[in-house]
C-alpha cells in the first residue's frame, strides 16, 4: 500500500497539466508515493500528455481513462472508492504546488499527531495568470481546529490543493450518497471538496500550518468560476439543502438548515430583486433544470427550513422580504401538488 495518493483531475486541461504534474515529481520526501490521474475523456492533447508521463514514470503515475464524459463528481468517484493508502490528497490539473517539501512537512506533522485527520497550508490565487492575494488570512494559520469550531463558523476555507487527509473513510469506500448523487441534480453539492472536508473533520482535528503550498488557478473554464453568478447561487441552496437532508437526524441539523435556509433566502432576494424573476424569466436551461429540480426536492422532502425567530427577524427587516416569503410560501405549495 502506498503511502500517499495523490489524485489529480482532468478534462481539457492541456495548456496546465505538465506544470501541475511536473510540481509534484519536484517533491522532496522520504516517503512513498504514487498519483493517480482520472482523465474525463478530454478531446484536446490531454490523453496523450497524460500517456507520455505515464510512459516516463511508471513506477510513480497510473492514470486511468474515461471513453465517455463521466462529470467531476464521476470521475473522482472512480478515483477515490477505495483509495488504498495511509493518506491522501487532491491536486486539480491546473493548480500547482510550490513548496519542493510540501509532503515531507504534512506527513511529518500527520505522522506525529495521531489525533489530526487533516493538515493543510495557505493558498495563492493566480489571477490573469499572475500570482494574487492569499486564500486566508493569516491570523487564521498554525491553529488547530476542530468540528466544533466549524459548526461555530470559525474554521476558514482551506483550499484541497494544499490538503491532506488522513484516509480514514475512502480506504473503505465511499460513502453511498456520492454515486447516488452521480447524474443527478444534487451532484453539484458533491463534485467540490466541502462535503470532503466536513467528512473528514467529524473524524478528527484539522491543523493549519503556517506555508504557502499552492496555487490555485482563476480562469473562466473552471467548473465554478466560469459558472453564472446565479448557477453558483443556485448551487450553493442545493449543496446546503443535501447537507441538512445528510444531518437530519443528528445533532448537526440545525446548524446545516440554518445554512440553507440563508443560502436559499438570499437565492430567492437575487431571482426576485436582481433577476425580476416574477414579470421576466431571463434563466437558461442549465440554470432553469437546476432550479426547479431544488424546488422539487424541497417539496418532496418537505423538511421546514431555518427557525421561526428566523423568519420573523427577516419579516421585520424589510418590507420587500414580506413578498418573499410569501413568495417562497407559493412556490412550495404549488409544487407539492405537482411532484
Amino acid at each position: 500500500m502506498d503511502k500517499i495518493a495523490i489524485v489529480i483531475l482532468t478534462y481539457n486541461l492541456e495548456n496546465y497539466i505538465s506544470e501541475s504534474i511536473e510540481s509534484v515529481l519536484n517533491q522532496k520526501t522520504t516517503y512513498q508515493y504514487r498519483i493517480f490521474i482520472g482523465d474525463d475523456a478530454s478531446s484536446d492533447r490531454t490523453p496523450d500528455i497524460l500517456k507520455d508521463y505515464a510512459q516516463k514514470y511508471p513506477d510513480k503515475i497510473e492514470v486511468r481513462y474515461s471513453n465517455t464524459n463521466l462529470g467531476c463528481l464521476g470521475n473522482g468517484n472512480r478515483m477515490f472508492d477505495k483509495l488504498q493508502s495511509e493518506y491522501f490528497t487532491l491536486l486539480d490539473g491546473d493548480d500547482i504546488w510550490l513548496d519542493e517539501y510540501h509532503l515531507q512537512k504534512q506527513i511529518d506533522f500527520l505522522e506525529t499527531h495521531k489525533d489530526y485527520i487533516i493538515c493543510a497550508a495557505n493558498t495563492q490565487y493566480i489571477r490573469n495568470g499572475k500570482p494574487s492575494e492569499y486564500m486566508i488570512d493569516s491570523r487564521y494559520l498554525n491553529e488547530t481546529y476542530s468540528f466544533e469550531d466549524f459548526l461555530n463558523n470559525d474554521v476558514p476555507y482551506f483550499h484541497p490543493s494544499a490538503t491532506m487527509f488522513r484516509n480514514v473513510i475512502y480506504k473503505y469506500g465511499l460513502p453511498a450518497c456520492y454515486k447516488e448523487a452521480e447524474n443527478t441534480f444534487e451532484n453539484c453539492a458533491l463534485r467540490g471538496d466541502d462535503f470532503r472536508r466536513i467528512q473528514h473533520l467529524e473524524k478528527g482535528k484539522l491543523f493549519l500550518m503556517d506555508n504557502l503550498f499552492s496555487y490555485y488557478r482563476i480562469h473562466e473554464n473552471g467548473i465554478w468560476q466560469g459558472a453564472t453568478e446565479l448557477k453558483r447561487n443556485i448551487e450553493t441552496a442545493i449543496e446546503n439543502n443535501f447537507l441538512r437532508k445528510y444531518y437530519k437526524n443528528t445533532s448537526y441539523f440545525t446548524y446545516f438548515n440554518n445554512c440553507f435556509a440563508g443560502s436559499y433566502t438570499s437565492l430567492l432576494k437575487k431571482l426576485i430583486f436582481k433577476f425580476d424573476f416574477l414579470n421576466i424569466y431571463k434563466l437558461n436551461i442549465k440554470e432553469t433544470e437546476l432550479l426547479t429540480s431544488l424546488f422539487c426536492d424541497i417539496a418532496k422532502e418537505n423538511i421546514p427550513f431555518g427557525t421561526e425567530s428566523k423568519t420573523v427577524v427577516y419579516e421585520k427587516r424589510m418590507d420587500k422580504n414580506n413578498i418573499l416569503i410569501r413568495c417562497i410560501r407559493k412556490i412550495v405549495k404549488l409544487l407539492k401538488n405537482i411532484v
